[in-house]
């Protein structure tokens, strides 16, 4: 069992290895990843125990906890929504930490993965679903929500964690600012994600802590051969596209604000971010909170992120369980990392789970929905997104016949 944390653009990793901590909570119950046990402890239990850590706290052993995207109805009254089957969060504590190089862990050549699909989003399943939420928008029941469906993809050669990992990031330039890993070893999967997107991350100030959120919403396409900038003004120039990224930096403002009544405010309206084949825009927010504000008040006023629910974000989430016809887990939860003066967690957007055992990925894209979404280009930005990530391990990019 090990993680790995992206560190700046010169390819390097944090690498967090020798676990001495390792549990994945489900509602009534967890799971101890070291000795299989089974143990009867509240989902609860755990939220409480985040309420213990102080913002400002320094962590000496590296922590890692997965957040899956269901446990986020629990801080909106709406536990009936979530299945009792379902992991909600996975901690682990390490006792080792190492900045490595990728051929610092794995020397000598690797097996590139070739994978094929599975199942795909159809045109007609994500028109019905696309339908469904244009009419809970006219009905006024939201201003936008983000729709989502998995793709799932296989395989028939055996390969390692360490190819996945080493394939995906071959390329320095393709190693997104929040990309991470984690192998399971007793369970044979792998959380693979390639995430641009903050969800928070702190600054300990000597009498109180300033955090920082970057929501990304709005997306263009950018291919080989196309002027970077021409490609942003014309998202500058999308009142839809525009519109979008106002909706949940407002309510990112606001759930900021909730921490703990600061006055917070957006530092950066809008901002290009460019990763492969896609241009996104994104916006900064910050509030400052008092010294004594702790992590589990932080996770209850901000999770799930708001740029992969919609606004509002209660009633998204209602709406995105009706419609959506499968849990999202690890996609679009958030990866929390802790240590020392570091504590910063992502949104996981591109980011699948790989099922060594079964030779199965499962991966999700979608995008945010408003009045102003046409079906076409909605459902086209999907594949765009899965691309983004998937095309290092495909022949080909799935192409959909749009009518």
């Amino acid at each position: 069992m090990w993680s790995l944390f992206a560190q700046g653009n010169k390819g390097e990793f944090l690498y967090c290895f020798k676990p001495h901590i390792a549990r994945m909570h489900y509602r009534h119950h967890y799971i101890d990843l070291l000795s299989g046990r089974k143990v009867a402890s509240s989902i609860s239990r755990f939220l409480s125990d985040l309420h213990e850590v102080p913002l400002s706290a320094t962590f000496e052993k590296p922590k890692v906890i997965h957040l899956s995207y269901e446990l986020g109805h629990i801080f909106h009254d709406q536990l009936d929504l979530i299945p009792g089957h379902t992991p909600l969060a996975i901690e682990i504590e390490y006792l080792k930490c190492a900045r490595v190089q990728l051929s610092d862990l794995w020397s000598g050549n690797y097996v590139a993965p070739r994978l094929k699909f599975l199942q795909v989003p159809t045109w007609d399943d994500y028109g019905v679903s696309f339908d469904r939420i244009q009419e809970e928008l006219l009905c006024g029941n939201a201003y936008q929500v983000n729709l989502t469906a998995p793709f799932y993809l296989v395989y028939e050669d055996s390969y390692r964690p360490s190819d996945f990992i080493r394939h995906l990031w071959s390329d320095q330039s393709r190693i997104a600012p929040y990309a991470h890993a984690t192998y399971l070893s007793n369970l044979g999967k792998l959380i693979l994600s390639n995430s641009p997107e903050c969800l928070v991350q702190r600054r300990v100030r000597e009498d109180h802590v300033e955090l920082y959120s970057m929501p990304i919403k709005g997306t263009l396409p950018l291919q080989d051969g196309d002027n970077a900038q021409s490609v942003w003004l014309k998202m500058l120039e999308s009142k839809k596209e525009v519109g979008e990224l106002n909706m949940i930096t407002d309510l990112i403002r606001n759930d900021l604000s909730r921490v703990a009544e600061p006055r917070s405010r957006v530092v950066s309206k809008r901002l290009p971010l460019q990763v492969p084949g896609i241009l996104h825009q994104y916006a900064l927010v910050s509030c400052s909170v008092p010294i004594e504000t702790t992590w589990g008040r932080v996770l209850e006023c901000l999770f799930p992120g708001g740029s992969v629910t919609g606004a509002p974000k209660k009633s998204s989430l209602n709406i995105i369980n009706q419609v959506e016809t499968e849990s999202r887990g690890h996609y679009c939860g958030s990866t929390w990392f802790a240590y020392k003066k570091t504590l910063a967690a992502s949104i996981n957007i591109r980011t699948a789970e790989i099922d060594l055992g079964l030779k199965e990925m499962k991966y999700g894209a979608g995008g945010g929905v408003t009045l102003k979404s046409h079906k076409h280009s909605e459902f086209e930005e999907m594949l765009r997104k899965s691309e983004s990530f998937l095309s290092p391990f495909l022949p080909r990019n799935i192409k959909h016949r749009v009518p």
